[in-house]
């Protein structure tokens, strides 16, 4: 394709993307959501980071409402509509939270950045977030956790049988690290690897992440999910390559009380091998009912009972 095709055909994606939401916000009341997630497409989304698309296939089947997303629909920037903030580490991302920005479950990096501070903030992800905008006198109730630990009011997966004794999830930077790679190929009968960047149903990965006996996990979400669903797991670290750092996996910790100080560092297979079962733990399910009490007490659109 030359150059004016494709710039032709750019154009008219970006004229459809606007029409559509347009469409879905006037006649169908969707939530504009901000999000790290590609809905520039001419359906559905691209697949690129489970934990982030999770700001569309979850809220879309917890909400009941079509979903669309605040960078793309040039409407909502002009008219300046009420957005929201509820999964990911979005809440001092620039361009992301503005004066008309609810927050619901979302956190902050940690790191010191301007941004705007949001109209509303209902709960966030956990109690360093909290302490990050109280320094900053902003406004913060004392509610927390990732709207992920909500998963089970929309979606159950089938647990009859555990089938791998082990499954890793790289995050989506840690996909190509030289272990993941290797127990691809040598391990995979025992050893199950959730890819999060190239999975067809969002359903997929629950099923996966519920269908071994322990997880590691790179990926915040990895754990997020494992906890939810009662599934022990362990916080490890590959290529070291994450933005932001710990921040963001001490800001959950915080909210369902693990004491985690780091990760295991896997620098081959025999780390992993090696791993001792009292390694993996999972959260309490009370402290997990309550976060999930607090968060539906708060949530700011009518939701599945």
């Amino acid at each position: 394709m030359n150059s004016l095709a494709t710039s032709v055909l750019n154009t008219l994606l970006s004229l459809w993307v606007q029409i559509r939401d347009l469409y879905l916000y006037l006649f169908r009341h969707a939530i504009v959501v901000n999000g790290y997630v590609d809905d520039h497409t001419w359906r559905g989304i691209r697949h690129r980071n489970w934990g982030d698309d999770l700001n569309y296939y979850f809220l879309q089947e917890l909400t009941e409402r079509p979903i669309v997303f605040y960078h793309h629909f040039k409407f909502a920037k002009w008219l300046r509509l009420k957005n929201y903030l509820c999964i990911g580490t979005l809440l001092d991302a620039v361009n992301y939270s503005n004066r008309q920005t609810v927050v619901w479950g979302s956190g902050v990096s940690g790191q010191e950045r301007e941004f705007v501070c949001p109209e509303k903030i209902l709960a966030v992800r956990g109690k360093k977030t909290k302490e990050f905008l109280d320094r900053h006198h902003i406004p913060c109730p004392e509610v927390y956790g990732d709207p992920a630990l909500l998963l089970p009011l929309v979606y159950q997966p089938c647990m009859a049988v555990k089938k791998y004794k082990l499954g890793i999830i790289p995050h989506v930077v840690d996909l190509r690290y030289p272990v993941v790679e290797e127990i691809r190929k040598k391990h995979s009968d025992e050893i199950l690897i959730v890819d999060l960047a190239h999975y067809e149903k969002w359903t997929d990965v629950i099923d996966q992440i519920c269908s071994c006996e322990r997880i590691l996990s790179s990926s915040l979400h990895g754990l997020i999910v494992s906890d939810t669903y009662q599934v022990p797991n362990c916080w490890i670290e590959l290529t070291g390559n994450i933005a932001g750092g710990y921040f963001k996996f001490h800001d959950y910790f915080s909210s369902v009380s693990k004491n985690v100080s780091s990760p295991l560092t896997i620098v081959d297979i025999k780390d992993i091998l090696s791993i001792r079962n009292d390694s993996f733990n999972r959260a309490d399910i009370n402290i997990i009912s309550n976060l999930r009490e607090n968060l539906q007490n708060v949530v700011p659109f009518k939701t599945q009972e």
